[in-house]
Protein backbone atom coordinates (compact mmCIF):
# COMPACT_ATOMS: atom_id res chain seq x y z
CA UNK A 1 0.00 0.00 0.00
CA UNK A 2 1.25 3.21 -1.07
CA UNK A 3 2.26 5.84 1.64
CA UNK A 4 -0.28 8.66 0.05
CA UNK A 5 -3.07 6.51 0.01
CA UNK A 6 -2.64 5.67 3.34
CA UNK A 7 -2.73 9.32 4.23
CA UNK A 8 -5.42 10.08 1.96
CA UNK A 9 -7.03 7.70 4.38
CA UNK A 10 -5.80 8.60 7.65
CA UNK A 11 -6.37 12.03 6.92
CA UNK A 12 -10.34 11.95 7.49
CA UNK A 13 -9.76 10.20 10.97
CA UNK A 14 -6.61 12.07 12.46
CA UNK A 15 -6.50 15.62 13.92
CA UNK A 16 -2.99 17.31 13.66
CA UNK A 17 -0.16 18.03 15.97
CA UNK A 18 0.41 21.84 15.96
CA UNK A 19 3.71 23.31 17.59
CA UNK A 20 2.58 25.27 20.46
CA UNK A 21 4.58 28.42 19.09
CA UNK A 22 4.74 30.24 16.20
CA UNK A 23 8.82 30.27 15.41
CA UNK A 24 9.87 33.75 13.73
CA UNK A 25 12.54 32.84 11.27
CA UNK A 26 12.57 36.38 9.69
CA UNK A 27 13.05 38.65 12.73
CA UNK A 28 16.78 39.10 14.02
CA UNK A 29 18.54 40.35 17.47
CA UNK A 30 18.47 44.31 17.76
CA UNK A 31 21.21 45.13 20.57
CA UNK A 32 20.56 49.14 20.40
CA UNK A 33 16.88 48.61 20.52
CA UNK A 34 17.77 46.64 23.92
CA UNK A 35 20.07 48.79 25.42
CA UNK A 36 18.59 51.99 24.26
CA UNK A 37 14.97 52.17 24.24
CA UNK A 38 14.40 49.76 27.34
CA UNK A 39 15.11 52.54 29.37
CA UNK A 40 13.05 55.67 28.21
CA UNK A 41 12.91 59.32 29.27
CA UNK A 42 9.95 61.37 29.47
CA UNK A 43 9.67 64.18 26.69
CA UNK A 44 8.56 67.06 27.83
CA UNK A 45 7.06 70.32 25.62
CA UNK A 46 7.14 70.82 22.05
CA UNK A 47 11.06 70.21 21.50
CA UNK A 48 13.76 68.94 23.26
CA UNK A 49 17.22 70.99 24.01
CA UNK A 50 20.22 70.88 25.62
CA UNK A 51 22.90 73.39 25.20
CA UNK A 52 26.35 72.98 24.26
CA UNK A 53 29.53 75.18 24.42
CA UNK A 54 31.62 75.06 21.14
CA UNK A 55 34.88 76.80 22.23
CA UNK A 56 37.35 77.99 24.83
CA UNK A 57 37.23 81.51 26.24
CA UNK A 58 40.19 83.54 25.21
CA UNK A 59 39.98 86.12 28.34
CA UNK A 60 42.48 84.49 30.50
CA UNK A 61 46.51 85.61 30.36
CA UNK A 62 49.36 84.92 32.50
CA UNK A 63 50.66 88.18 34.19
CA UNK A 64 52.22 89.51 37.00
CA UNK A 65 51.55 92.08 40.02
CA UNK A 66 48.81 94.77 38.72
CA UNK A 67 47.19 94.27 35.18
CA UNK A 68 43.75 94.92 33.73
CA UNK A 69 41.53 92.02 32.90
CA UNK A 70 39.11 91.84 29.82
CA UNK A 71 36.18 91.22 31.96
CA UNK A 72 34.07 91.05 28.90
CA UNK A 73 31.05 88.17 28.96
CA UNK A 74 32.03 85.75 26.43
CA UNK A 75 30.31 82.73 27.16
CA UNK A 76 28.23 81.66 24.28
CA UNK A 77 26.61 78.57 24.37
CA UNK A 78 24.79 77.21 21.30
CA UNK A 79 21.47 74.76 21.75
CA UNK A 80 20.69 71.24 20.26
CA UNK A 81 17.17 70.79 19.41
CA UNK A 82 15.41 67.74 18.67
CA UNK A 83 11.63 67.20 17.11
CA UNK A 84 9.62 64.63 19.07
CA UNK A 85 8.32 62.09 15.65
CA UNK A 86 7.04 58.18 15.37
CA UNK A 87 6.32 55.50 13.98
CA UNK A 88 3.48 53.30 14.03
CA UNK A 89 2.81 49.47 13.21
CA UNK A 90 -1.39 48.56 12.73
CA UNK A 91 -2.35 44.92 14.13
CA UNK A 92 -5.20 43.69 12.33
CA UNK A 93 -7.08 40.47 13.66
CA UNK A 94 -10.77 39.07 12.03
CA UNK A 95 -13.46 38.37 14.31
CA UNK A 96 -14.25 34.98 12.44
CA UNK A 97 -11.22 33.84 12.42
CA UNK A 98 -10.59 34.60 16.02
CA UNK A 99 -13.89 32.90 16.80
CA UNK A 100 -12.78 29.79 15.05
CA UNK A 101 -9.29 29.67 17.34
CA UNK A 102 -11.46 29.92 20.41
CA UNK A 103 -12.78 26.81 19.97
CA UNK A 104 -11.30 23.67 21.48
CA UNK A 105 -8.93 22.95 18.52
CA UNK A 106 -7.24 26.24 18.39
CA UNK A 107 -3.98 25.28 19.74
CA UNK A 108 -2.11 28.90 19.50
CA UNK A 109 -3.95 31.83 20.43
CA UNK A 110 -4.54 34.03 16.80
CA UNK A 111 -4.52 37.12 18.87
CA UNK A 112 -1.42 36.90 20.97
CA UNK A 113 0.44 35.44 17.72
CA UNK A 114 -1.04 38.71 15.28
CA UNK A 115 -0.35 41.15 18.27
CA UNK A 116 3.38 39.03 18.56
CA UNK A 117 3.74 39.61 14.82
CA UNK A 118 3.53 43.16 14.50
CA UNK A 119 5.20 43.74 17.81
CA UNK A 120 8.63 41.95 16.35
CA UNK A 121 7.90 43.64 13.66
CA UNK A 122 7.73 47.21 15.10
CA UNK A 123 11.10 46.70 17.04
CA UNK A 124 13.10 44.74 13.91
CA UNK A 125 11.89 47.97 11.71
CA UNK A 126 12.56 51.04 14.28
CA UNK A 127 16.22 49.06 14.84
CA UNK A 128 16.69 49.75 11.34
CA UNK A 129 15.75 53.48 11.19
CA UNK A 130 18.42 53.88 14.41
CA UNK A 131 20.86 53.15 12.45
CA UNK A 132 19.77 55.30 9.97
CA UNK A 133 20.52 59.01 8.95
CA UNK A 134 16.72 60.74 10.19
CA UNK A 135 14.85 61.29 6.49
CA UNK A 136 11.53 62.55 6.15
CA UNK A 137 9.84 61.35 9.15
CA UNK A 138 12.55 58.70 10.59
CA UNK A 139 13.71 58.81 14.31
CA UNK A 140 17.32 59.89 13.89
CA UNK A 141 20.09 57.48 14.05
CA UNK A 142 23.59 56.54 14.27
CA UNK A 143 24.21 57.35 10.88
CA UNK A 144 23.65 61.16 10.84
CA UNK A 145 24.87 60.81 14.60
CA UNK A 146 27.76 59.58 14.48
CA UNK A 147 28.72 61.89 11.54
CA UNK A 148 31.33 64.54 10.57
CA UNK A 149 29.63 65.80 7.50
CA UNK A 150 30.49 62.85 5.17
CA UNK A 151 26.21 61.73 5.31
CA UNK A 152 24.48 64.92 7.06
CA UNK A 153 25.86 68.23 6.73
CA UNK A 154 23.59 68.95 10.03
CA UNK A 155 22.80 68.11 13.49
CA UNK A 156 20.08 68.49 15.97
CA UNK A 157 19.97 72.05 14.50
CA UNK A 158 23.35 72.56 14.19
CA UNK A 159 25.26 72.62 10.98
CA UNK A 160 28.47 70.32 11.53
CA UNK A 161 30.78 72.58 9.48
CA UNK A 162 30.40 75.97 11.54
CA UNK A 163 29.92 73.43 15.08
CA UNK A 164 33.15 71.12 14.47
CA UNK A 165 32.54 69.81 17.91
CA UNK A 166 29.50 67.73 17.50
CA UNK A 167 31.59 65.58 14.67
CA UNK A 168 31.71 62.31 15.86
CA UNK A 169 35.57 61.70 17.11
CA UNK A 170 36.01 65.29 17.35
CA UNK A 171 38.18 66.38 14.91
CA UNK A 172 39.42 62.75 13.57
CA UNK A 173 36.05 62.54 12.28
CA UNK A 174 34.34 59.31 11.01
CA UNK A 175 37.07 56.49 9.71
CA UNK A 176 37.71 54.37 6.23
CA UNK A 177 39.18 51.44 6.65
CA UNK A 178 42.42 51.39 4.15
CA UNK A 179 41.50 48.65 1.37
CA UNK A 180 38.57 47.55 3.26
CA UNK A 181 41.01 46.16 6.36
CA UNK A 182 40.38 46.04 9.79
CA UNK A 183 43.72 46.43 11.81
CA UNK A 184 43.87 46.61 15.79
CA UNK A 185 45.85 50.14 14.82
CA UNK A 186 42.52 51.14 13.10
CA UNK A 187 40.59 50.21 16.28
CA UNK A 188 42.73 52.32 18.83
CA UNK A 189 42.66 55.04 16.62
CA UNK A 190 39.11 55.11 16.34
CA UNK A 191 38.85 54.14 20.43
CA UNK A 192 41.24 57.30 21.04
CA UNK A 193 39.02 59.84 18.96
CA UNK A 194 35.97 58.75 21.10
CA UNK A 195 38.14 58.75 23.96
CA UNK A 196 38.87 61.92 26.40
CA UNK A 197 42.18 60.52 28.29
CA UNK A 198 42.24 60.13 32.16
CA UNK A 199 38.06 60.09 32.70
CA UNK A 200 36.89 56.13 32.22
CA UNK A 201 33.65 58.47 31.85
CA UNK A 202 34.01 59.96 28.72
CA UNK A 203 35.59 57.26 26.40
CA UNK A 204 32.95 54.94 24.67
CA UNK A 205 32.12 51.76 26.72
CA UNK A 206 31.16 49.22 24.01
CA UNK A 207 31.51 48.28 20.69
CA UNK A 208 28.40 47.65 18.09
CA UNK A 209 28.83 45.70 14.78
CA UNK A 210 27.66 42.89 12.80
CA UNK A 211 28.17 39.23 12.98
CA UNK A 212 30.38 38.92 9.97
CA UNK A 213 32.33 41.94 11.56
CA UNK A 214 33.04 40.03 15.12
CA UNK A 215 34.66 37.36 13.23
CA UNK A 216 37.13 39.57 11.21
CA UNK A 217 38.00 40.93 14.07
CA UNK A 218 38.10 37.38 16.42
CA UNK A 219 40.33 36.28 13.24
CA UNK A 220 42.61 39.04 14.39
CA UNK A 221 43.00 37.92 17.80
CA UNK A 222 43.62 34.31 16.82
CA UNK A 223 47.21 34.37 16.04
CA UNK A 224 48.20 35.59 19.45
CA UNK A 225 44.96 33.31 21.18
CA UNK A 226 46.95 30.95 24.38
CA UNK A 227 47.06 27.11 23.08
CA UNK A 228 46.14 24.92 25.72
CA UNK A 229 47.32 21.10 25.06
CA UNK A 230 45.61 18.30 27.45
CA UNK A 231 47.68 15.90 26.35
CA UNK A 232 51.06 15.21 24.47
CA UNK A 233 51.57 12.75 21.75
CA UNK A 234 47.64 11.85 21.51
CA UNK A 235 46.14 8.60 20.78
CA UNK A 236 43.23 7.07 18.77
CA UNK A 237 39.45 7.70 20.14
CA UNK A 238 38.09 4.47 21.25
CA UNK A 239 34.49 3.86 19.50
CA UNK A 240 34.21 0.49 20.64
CA UNK A 241 32.26 2.06 23.69
CA UNK A 242 28.03 0.59 23.69
CA UNK A 243 25.75 2.46 21.39
CA UNK A 244 24.97 5.70 22.38
CA UNK A 245 27.50 6.15 24.97
CA UNK A 246 30.67 8.62 24.71
CA UNK A 247 33.17 7.41 22.91
CA UNK A 248 36.89 7.80 25.25
CA UNK A 249 39.27 10.18 24.17
CA UNK A 250 41.58 9.67 27.18
CA UNK A 251 45.33 10.24 25.89
CA UNK A 252 44.00 12.21 22.74
CA UNK A 253 45.20 15.36 21.74
CA UNK A 254 41.93 17.87 22.74
CA UNK A 255 42.06 21.29 20.62
CA UNK A 256 39.56 24.39 21.08
CA UNK A 257 38.81 27.11 18.87
CA UNK A 258 36.43 30.11 18.61
CA UNK A 259 35.22 32.90 20.90
CA UNK A 260 31.82 34.05 22.32
CA UNK A 261 32.62 36.59 23.30
CA UNK A 262 35.59 39.76 22.47
CA UNK A 263 36.27 43.18 23.86
CA UNK A 264 39.06 45.50 22.74
CA UNK A 265 40.35 47.55 25.35
CA UNK A 266 37.53 46.49 28.28
CA UNK A 267 35.16 47.03 25.72
CA UNK A 268 32.37 44.43 24.66
CA UNK A 269 32.18 43.82 21.22
CA UNK A 270 28.30 43.21 20.73
CA UNK A 271 26.65 41.47 17.58
CA UNK A 272 24.03 43.44 16.33
CA UNK A 273 22.61 42.12 13.33
CA UNK A 274 20.70 45.18 12.53
CA UNK A 275 24.53 47.29 12.73
CA UNK A 276 25.11 47.88 8.79
CA UNK A 277 27.69 46.17 6.53
CA UNK A 278 31.39 47.00 7.02
CA UNK A 279 30.54 49.22 9.91
CA UNK A 280 31.98 49.55 13.42
CA UNK A 281 30.53 51.86 15.91
CA UNK A 282 32.58 52.92 19.26
CA UNK A 283 29.47 53.78 21.30
CA UNK A 284 29.31 56.20 24.36
CA UNK A 285 26.29 55.16 25.98
CA UNK A 286 26.40 57.62 28.58
CA UNK A 287 25.20 60.57 25.72
CA UNK A 288 22.36 58.48 24.25
CA UNK A 289 18.49 58.82 25.61
CA UNK A 290 15.36 58.11 23.69
CA UNK A 291 13.15 60.91 25.09
CA UNK A 292 9.43 59.00 24.84
CA UNK A 293 6.34 61.40 24.23
CA UNK A 294 3.42 59.74 25.99
CA UNK A 295 0.45 59.44 23.74
CA UNK A 296 -3.02 60.66 25.47
CA UNK A 297 -5.22 57.63 25.32
CA UNK A 298 -2.56 55.06 24.73
CA UNK A 299 -1.09 52.39 27.39
CA UNK A 300 2.69 52.47 27.36
CA UNK A 301 3.40 48.52 27.67
CA UNK A 302 6.77 46.21 27.92
CA UNK A 303 7.03 43.96 25.09
CA UNK A 304 6.76 39.99 25.85
CA UNK A 305 6.27 36.61 23.88
CA UNK A 306 4.04 33.81 24.47
CA UNK A 307 2.54 32.85 21.37
CA UNK A 308 6.10 33.62 19.46
CA UNK A 309 9.56 32.40 19.72
CA UNK A 310 12.73 32.56 17.85
CA UNK A 311 13.95 36.54 17.95
CA UNK A 312 12.98 38.54 20.45
CA UNK A 313 12.06 36.22 23.17
CA UNK A 314 14.14 38.02 25.93
CA UNK A 315 13.31 41.54 24.89
CA UNK A 316 11.67 44.33 27.41
CA UNK A 317 11.50 47.17 25.74
CA UNK A 318 9.74 49.75 27.59
CA UNK A 319 9.06 53.11 25.22
CA UNK A 320 6.09 51.30 23.16
CA UNK A 321 2.45 52.55 23.24
CA UNK A 322 -0.78 50.68 22.08
CA UNK A 323 -4.54 51.86 21.38
CA UNK A 324 -6.09 49.55 22.53
CA UNK A 325 -8.33 47.31 19.55
CA UNK A 326 -11.37 48.51 18.52
CA UNK A 327 -13.62 47.62 16.08
CA UNK A 328 -14.36 49.30 12.34
CA UNK A 329 -17.87 50.09 12.00
CA UNK A 330 -17.84 48.69 8.17
CA UNK A 331 -15.85 45.51 8.69
CA UNK A 332 -16.27 42.43 11.64
CA UNK A 333 -12.17 43.14 13.05
CA UNK A 334 -10.40 44.53 15.53
CA UNK A 335 -7.75 47.07 14.79
CA UNK A 336 -5.27 48.02 16.79
CA UNK A 337 -1.30 50.22 16.64
CA UNK A 338 1.66 50.09 18.31
CA UNK A 339 2.80 53.48 18.32
CA UNK A 340 7.02 54.70 19.71
CA UNK A 341 6.83 58.60 19.70
CA UNK A 342 9.97 60.99 20.78
CA UNK A 343 13.33 60.65 19.79
CA UNK A 344 16.97 59.15 19.73
CA UNK A 345 18.95 61.96 21.01
CA UNK A 346 22.69 61.94 21.44
CA UNK A 347 23.68 64.68 24.30
CA UNK A 348 27.29 64.52 22.67
CA UNK A 349 28.18 63.06 19.26
CA UNK A 350 31.91 63.35 20.00
CA UNK A 351 32.44 60.68 22.20
CA UNK A 352 31.41 58.48 19.73
CA UNK A 353 33.46 56.76 16.58
CA UNK A 354 32.70 54.86 13.68
CA UNK A 355 34.99 53.30 11.31
CA UNK A 356 33.42 52.30 7.73
CA UNK A 357 34.31 49.96 5.14
CA UNK A 358 34.99 47.01 6.29
CA UNK A 359 35.46 44.42 4.44
CA UNK A 360 38.34 41.89 5.38
CA UNK A 361 41.11 42.01 8.30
Amino acid sequence: MSATAQNDRVNFLTLEDINANVVDTFNKSSEVMRRVVSRPEPFNGRVFQSPITTNTSTLGKSFKGVETFDTSVDFTPQNMTWYPTGYAQPVGVSLIEKSINSTPAGKIDLYKASWEFAQNSLVTNIASIFYGYGLGNDFDGAGNIVDDGTNTSTYAGLTRATYPTINAGGSTGIITASGGTLTLALMASADDASTISGSMAETSNMIMASQTIFSLYEALLLPTTRAQYNAVGGGWNNGSTNVKGNADQTGSLHLQSGATSLDYRGKALIRDQKSPSGSMWFWNEKWWRFKSLSIEGLNTIATTESATVGAYDDYKISAVQFREMMQPINALSEVGIFVMYGQLVCLNPNRNELITGITNS
